[in-house]
């Protein structure tokens, strides 16, 4: 789980790199945060905790944040089609699966259309709201060329290291997944839960479980399997969030805590007695 985190706030980063200063251990961090209220959030309100979260710690506009944001959500995509052709070397995908990439694919050109949409002068100008200015540079809009270039490199990187963890993690149960039937069964709970629930409680198991049932694994055992993996995920991602809001002393809306006593004497300028 949590190298899992560690790959996608890689590429989130990298997302970030031309429009904010920022330093992967600060992406690292918001990640791991918004995961964590993703768990006790519906429709993924996580992502928006992220983007407070890091916009109190660093000051930064949380519109650019979101457009960063947004631009992380088509690089995911992205990284499930670039990914798609490797694990076709490895077995021959299932029929429902090539249809799932025209899904994946309609994403992309979606939010592909979003972008050259932002890219053009339409929305420039001194009478566009500072909101949608922020928002624009946070698509890096103007840096597509680059960020294709470096995502496809970078984003099929978390899709990869799960399916072989959910190979590995099947055969310690005795399933013998090959990496076309891991990769199959991370799609189905990913697109069972594109309509999210808090934690993706329930869409999870149902995607996954279907999947490994369509592969001829036992439906009990292919639940217990998914119920199991499932939990590696969010437990450890949920305390390390937590964690981090406790050890930060992090307050993610309202006024922030107020410095103590001692360090604001300390700041204090002496007066000149003239």
């Amino acid at each position: 789980s949590m190298i899992l985190l560690g790959l996608q706030s890689l590429r989130w980063w990298i997302v970030m790199r031309p429009v904010l200063p920022l330093t992967y251990p600060q992406a690292f961090k918001a990640m791991v945060v918004g995961f964590c209220g993703n768990v006790l959030l519906p429709a993924r309100g996580g992502d928006l905790l992220r983007v407070q979260y890091l916009g109190r710690r660093t000051g930064v506009s949380r519109a650019k944040l979101l457009g960063t944001e947004i631009v992380d959500f088509w690089s995911d995509k992205w990284g499930w089609i670039a990914a798609f052709p490797v694990i076709c070397l490895l077995g021959d995908p299932p029929a429902w699966l090539t249809r799932a990439l025209l899904l994946m694919g309609a994403v992309v050109v979606l939010v592909s259309a979003v972008l050259v949409v932002m890219a053009s002068g339409l929305w420039r100008g001194r009478t566009a709201p500072a909101f949608l200015n922020n928002l624009r540079e946070g698509f890096a809009a103007n840096r597509w060329r680059r960020l294709l270039l470096v995502e496809t490199a970078i984003s099929p990187l978390p899709w990869l290291w799960e399916t072989f963890v959910i190979a590995l993690a099947g055969h310690a149960l005795g399933l013998s997944l090959t990496p076309m039937q891991a990769f199959a069964t991370l799609t189905a709970f990913n697109i069972a839960t594109a309509v999210p629930s808090p934690g993706n409680a329930g869409s999870f198991e149902a995607g996954g479980t279907l999947a490994l049932v369509a592969f001829g694994v036992d439906k009990g055992l292919a639940l217990a399997f998914i119920f199991l993996y499932h939990l590696t995920q969010v437990v450890p991602g949920f305390l390390g969030g937590i964690l981090i809001l406790v050890v930060d002393g992090e307050l993610l809306f309202g006024k922030r805590r107020a410095e103590p006593l001692a360090t604001r004497l300390l700041e204090t300028p002496a007066v000149d007695p003239g």
